[in-house]
């Protein structure tokens, strides 16, 4: 009896099917995961940036220097702009670190990741103090609600900006840390990722190479492919 296998590609098209169906799904649940962890990181951020200032226009120092104004493309007043920067310089800080590992879950350059967070603030910060001060003063605007509008702003650009410039190509990056067999993040149970996929294993029955070989073969084989295709 001959040992010659036969395979239908019809099979191995149908798994990939599955395979792009439910890695859609997942990323859809990823994304809205995200934003929702998102929401919760920024209002902490929110939070420490509120009870900081609360803190700081109450110190002896800056109290102070009330009376006193500076420019900074409008006019503000030094204890509360004082107040604002330390406590926002904070929010950012904490914003950053936490989305990074929580969020994001990025295992990328953290010195160019960082520095990209506060170019964000290059433009917004100028904005949020002529916002924060135009309107209020000069239609009349209730200051609370300008803030409210401003940290609306600042949350969804900011998720923008870290979702699709920071952490464009490092989303993920960060190496799992539960174990195989407890349940993920999504309510999937953690299995070891297959070394060799159904795609792979079409271009390699495409190749009329033997898949009934192990991994660490086929694998090999998968290797020449690529590099014949590429030469």
């Amino acid at each position: 009896m001959s040992n010659e296998r036969y395979f239908d590609p019809a099979v191995a098209y149908a798994q990939i099917e599955r395979e792009r169906e439910a890695e859609e799904k997942k990323k859809k649940r990823r994304t809205l995961w995200q934003i929702i962890k998102y929401a919760i990181c920024t209002a902490s951020a929110g939070l420490i940036e509120f009870i900081t200032f609360t803190i700081l226009t109450e110190t002896p120092i800056l109290s102070s220097i009330a009376d006193e104004t500076v420019w900074f493309f409008t006019e503000n007043n030094m204890a509360w702009f004082v107040a604002t920067a330390i406590a926002l310089f904070l929010s950012i800080v904490w914003n950053f670190t936490i989305n990074r590992k929580f969020t994001f879950k990025s295992a990328g350059n953290v010195p160019r990741a960082m520095t990209l967070a506060f170019l964000f603030y290059v433009p917004f910060f100028p904005f949020k103090l002529w916002f924060n001060s135009y309107m209020p003063t000069h239609l009349g605007v209730d200051p609370l609600l300008i803030e409210i509008i401003t940290m609306l702003l600042n949350g969804v650009l900011e998720f923008c900006w870290q979702k699709f410039v920071i952490y464009r190509k490092e989303q993920d990056t960060a190496p799992a840390k539960h174990e195989i067999g407890t349940i993920g993040e999504f309510g999937e149970i953690a299995t070891e990722q297959p070394e060799v996929t159904a795609s792979d294993l079409l271009q390699l029955m495409e190749a009329g190479v033997d898949i009934t070989a192990d991994d660490k073969t086929l694998k090999k084989e998968l290797k020449a492919l690529n590099k014949e295709a590429n030469s």
